[in-house]
């Protein structure tokens, strides 16, 4: 506008000689080597060329040229924006203009030198002005004042001190010719070239002594800065501010996969920060991460195709330019720092270099300060650690503490929401025992039971290992049993090799768990798993307390009762009163009948109770059968009460939990108890289960004492009556031998149990064919034990009533069978060998009826006879035909007459004593008493038997004539 008002005011310019275009090209290449500083704006040498002209050309070419030199500047960086560039265009312009037309209607009448002095004045002020306004509008005053002290000494001495040099310029263009001036020209260009490498050269000086101050001081202060990573990033932030422009600044930290701002600023508006997750193979944060390197870019438009990375952002105005710096330590990437611009080349190395210094600085200080807060957080962690610690330890309660536990880990350590499962031994499963989401509709519809190896927690449970999961989409094991999980870390809880649980945390935020995370779950783990097993042995020792107290009580109320229908009263009430059974029911098994038995019952009405009594077979109740073949307890699940009651055993047809419990006693099943409670959804807790083993035990044994105590009872009458009759049986036998002058005689008996079938008997006949004479029989019934001593009785009476007519023999014994036929229905039969003996002559007269011969020892020869006869046992057939001989007994014979029982006496290898070592003994004893020969026979059995049990009953006669008949028997 000022260049119109000149054309207007002063009219065109005159183009005479070269002077506009020299002029104009020595502005332009003095103003392209103008001086820059902080002042923002180009200090150069043009002012001399405009003092000049304006002493020898016209007003309009003068202020023609100073404008087009002002709109000709070049500001490069110090412009930083399109607008501020062409503002300052415009100001240079219209300042130099107005600086010389003020003084140019004044000069005209006045010398050189007073000319120059009042166009220097006017144009240093309104130009110097000018720019001075112009900065405070731009700039502010405190920033203005800032750098114009600095850059007042380069505007005095480059602009203000040259301009006298305009005088000479102009008598050099009137007066010398034009080449002369044209090398003026170039010493004066030359001159402004070298001020600017000076400038420059000091400036860099300068910039990099003011750089260092500020590093120092950027590094000072971030030392000394509170080692706090959120506090340190806006520290860096700020002083980052006073070398850069940080308009649109980004400061991000690593935490694996996920890239989280720290610092974001916008167009100079902080925002809150941002957790981002970042990929791998794109953008720019990932290559800097990946390769550690830096990046300036001057224009994203240019340069794209030409960038190792693309950038990933969507934004609707996205930067021009930027510089992308990483934070290292060492050769770890912890970060980036990021500044970015609207315009392009907004930014250069030296930026880049800055802020690269900065961000060195600030990566050892974040790192220091990440260990910091590592090493505080994990105290912190410790302590909260401990005080968990302290506090589970002290509950012995598990319904108490588990809760306790969760809602405490939640409260100290910030995680959304934590379970506790623990592991059922019993059903193999995973026991949602305790959560801060305890009334989730998840585990409510599970029945609060996860089995093992389903999701992450069944997982971990089958593994043994723990498991992080920080992004629950790519996990197809999850379970979503709480809206809103991103990430979940779940735990093994173990004392030893032994399983006890699963700590499972859960987060809203994926990536929420780290390294430290880990280390206070799992410690958390480890001390709740010993805090669960101390919790459980104190339970289990009060549940065993417990346990014994009760069993206590059902062996005293055993012991004070001994009949048996208390018994089986006392094995239905304890369960009612020690386990907590609504009803009870007792059955056993009857070996007579092959029977099952409802021998008692409890918590039965009236009607239900007239089914005590009722029996069923095992064909009807196979499951009783195998619980009787296995003498195990049967859980409800396998308890078959309909089968039961349909065979009448349970006089009830609705069902609750059911326990069986075997009464076994002494490795045999005596019945069954059975245990009921009402309500299908009740279980049996492992003390009720042991309780009720335990009373079904003593009421087994209880049971089985009282069958025995009657058993006993029996059997001590049995034995009674039985002693009784052996007593009889001993009185049937000869209470002394018969005393015979000249002969010597004994016997042995013994049974095989307390009564048996061997006999022996003596008689002397007084009167009848065979008066004087000995009668003698031995015999041996067919059975052993009471029914061949009754049977001996009989036969005893029968042969004696029929013998002591002096029958012979053979007629006696044959009429004594008639009377067995006819008086005995048993179908036993006895044998035996009767003899009658004239103590005179040694006459022997006998028969033989099916008994072992007896053996007859001869002195003079030494042999041994047999005495048979013809004829069978006693009691077989009506009309027994027995034969009948006679033989003499000479002096020092023997005659040894003895049942089976002696020579079917065996040793462990089976063998029998037998005939030829009885035969052996007659031989060696033959000389010695009957008594003598009695001992030494039964002591030799006994020697060959060793302690094998009597097998039969024997018995042994011995009848000796003695050599001399004055011997005393």
């Amino acid at each position: 506008m000022l260049g119109c008002a000149n054309i207007v005011w002063y009219g065109l310019p005159t183009f005479n000689s070269a002077t506009l275009p020299v002029a104009g090209a020595l502005l332009l290449l003095l103003d392209g080597l103008a001086v820059r500083d902080r002042s923002n704006q180009p200090l150069s040498l043009s002012g001399v060329v405009l003092l000049a002209v304006a002493l020898i050309s016209t007003p309009s070419t003068t202020l023609v040229l100073a404008a087009a030199s002002g709109l000709c500047i070049r500001l490069g960086r110090l412009a930083r924006s399109r607008y501020e560039d062409w503002a300052r265009r415009a100001l240079e312009s219209g300042a130099r203009s107005l600086g010389l037309a003020l003084a140019i209607p004044f000069i005209n009448d006045l010398g050189l030198w007073s000319k120059l002095s009042l166009l220097i004045l006017s144009y240093i002020v309104v130009v110097q002005g000018a720019r001075l306004i112009f900065a405070l509008l731009w700039d502010g005053k405190q920033m203005t004042l800032g750098t114009w002290q600095v850059s007042a000494p380069n505007i005095f001495s480059i602009e203000m001190v040259p301009l006298p040099l305009a005088a000479i310029g102009a008598q050099m263009a009137q007066s010398f010719p034009f080449n002369l001036v044209a090398i003026s020209a170039a010493g004066l260009v030359g001159s402004a070239w070298m001020v600017q490498r000076a400038s420059r050269s000091l400036g860099l000086q300068r910039r990099t002594v003011a750089e260092l101050g500020q590093i120092n001081a950027i590094s000072r202060a971030i030392i000394r800065a509170e080692l706090d990573v959120d506090s340190l990033c806006q520290l860096v932030f700020g002083e980052a501010s006073k070398v850069v422009d940080t308009s649109n600044f980004r400061l991000g930290l690593f935490e694996g996969r996920f890239f989280e701002l720290k610092v974001r600023v916008q167009d100079g508006h902080h925002e809150p920060p941002l957790r981002v997750e970042i990929p791998n193979d794109r953008g720019i944060v990932s290559w800097i991460r990946r390769t550690g390197r830096s990046l300036l870019v001057e224009d994203f438009a240019t340069e794209m195709d030409r960038l190792p990375a693309q950038p990933t952002y969507q934004a609707e105005f996205p930067p021009r330019s930027g510089i992308y710096i990483p934070l290292m330590t060492g050769d770890e990437v912890l970060g980036t720092i990021s500044i970015q611009s609207s315009e392009p080349r907004a930014f250069d190395t030296d930026d880049l270099r800055l802020l690269s210094l900065i961000a060195d600085q600030a990566a050892v200080a974040i790192d220091k300060a990440r260990a910091y807060s590592a090493a505080r957080r994990r105290a912190a962690q410790l302590a909260t650690i401990g005080e968990v610690s302290r506090q589970v330890t002290a509950i012995l309660d598990l319904d108490r503490l588990l809760p306790s536990v969760v809602h405490r880990i939640r409260v100290s350590f910030g995680y959304s929401q934590v379970h506790l499962f623990t592991f059922d031994q019993l059903h193999q499963q995973l026991f949602f025992r305790a959560s801060t989401a305890s009334d989730s509709p998840f585990w409510q519809r599970q029945g609060k039971r996860l089995p093992l190896g389903l999701g992450i927690v069944g997982h971990v449970a089958v593994s043994g290992e723990p498991m992080l999961v920080n992004d629950v989409r790519e996990e197809p094991r999850f379970l979503p049993d709480q809206p809103g999980i991103a990430s979940e870390l779940a735990v093994p809880m173990r004392v030893g090799q032994q399983l006890l649980g699963v700590l499972d945390v859960q987060s809203e935020r994926y990536g929420a768990f780290d390294e430290n995370d880990f280390f206070v779950v799992q410690t958390l783990a480890d001390q709740i798993a010993i805090a669960i097993d101390s919790a459980s042995v104190f339970q289990s020792q009060q549940e065993e307390a417990w346990v014994l107290n009760a069993l206590l009580q059902s062996a005293e109320n055993f012991a004070w009762v001994s009949d048996i229908s208390e018994m089986l009263y006392l094995s239905v009430r304890l369960p009612a009163l020690l386990v907590g059974c609504e009803r009870a029911l007792c059955l056993l098994w009857q070996r007579e009948s092959n029977r099952w038995i409802l021998a008692e019952g409890w918590g039965l009405t009236n009607e239900q109770r007239l089914a005590i009594g009722a029996s069923a077979t095992d064909e009807q109740v196979p499951w009783l059968v195998r619980m009787r073949s296995e003498g195990e307890s049967f859980a409800a699940e396998l308890v078959d009460l309909e089968q039961l009651s349909s065979a009448g055993l349970v006089p009830y047809t609705s069902y609750g939990a059911v326990l069986a419990q075997p009464l076994n006693s002494r490795g045999a099943t005596l019945g069954v108890l059975l245990l009921e409670q009402c309500g299908t959804d009740e279980t049996w807790l492992p003390r009720q289960v042991t309780i009720a083993a335990g009373i079904a035990g003593q009421a087994a044994a209880a049971i089985e004492s009282a069958l025995f105590a009657q058993i006993e009872a029996a059997r001590q009458h049995i034995e009674q009556e039985i002693s009784v009759a052996r007593e009889i049986q001993m009185s049937l036998l000869p209470a002394r031998l018969p005393q015979l002058e000249g002969w010597d005689s004994g016997a042995h008996w013994n049974l095989a149990r307390q009564v048996g079938g061997d006999f022996y008997d003596f008689w002397q006949f007084r009167s009848g064919p065979s008066a004087g004479e000995m009668g003698f029989v031995i015999a041996d019934v067919s059975d052993k034990g009471v029914p061949a001593a009754l049977f001996m009785a009989l036969s005893r009476s029968l042969v004696r009533g029929a013998a002591l007519d002096g029958s012979p023999p053979s007629q006696a014994i044959e009429r004594a069978n008639r009377w067995i036929m006819r008086d005995s229905q048993s179908y036993m039969f006895v044998t035996l060998f009767y003899g009658i003996i004239n103590p005179v002559t040694g006459r022997l007269r006998y028969t033989c009826a099916g008994h072992n011969p007896p053996l007859l020892y001869r002195a003079a020869t030494g042999e041994i006879e047999q005495l048979r006869t013809p004829g069978i046992a006693l009691g077989v057939i009506d009309d027994a035909v027995l034969g009948e001989a006679e033989t003499t007994i000479e002096l020092g014979d023997v005659l040894v007459c003895y049942t089976d029982g002696v020579t079917e006496a065996v040793d462990s290898t089976m063998d029998e004593w037998g005939v030829p070592r009885l035969m052996e003994t007659i031989h060696q004893t033959a000389h010695s008493d009957a008594a003598t020969m009695l001992h030494t026979i039964s002591s030799r059995l006994a020697a060959h038997t060793g302690d094998l049990p009597a097998f039969d009953d024997l018995t042994l006669v011995v009848i000796k004539r003695l050599a001399d008949a004055n011997q005393p028997v």
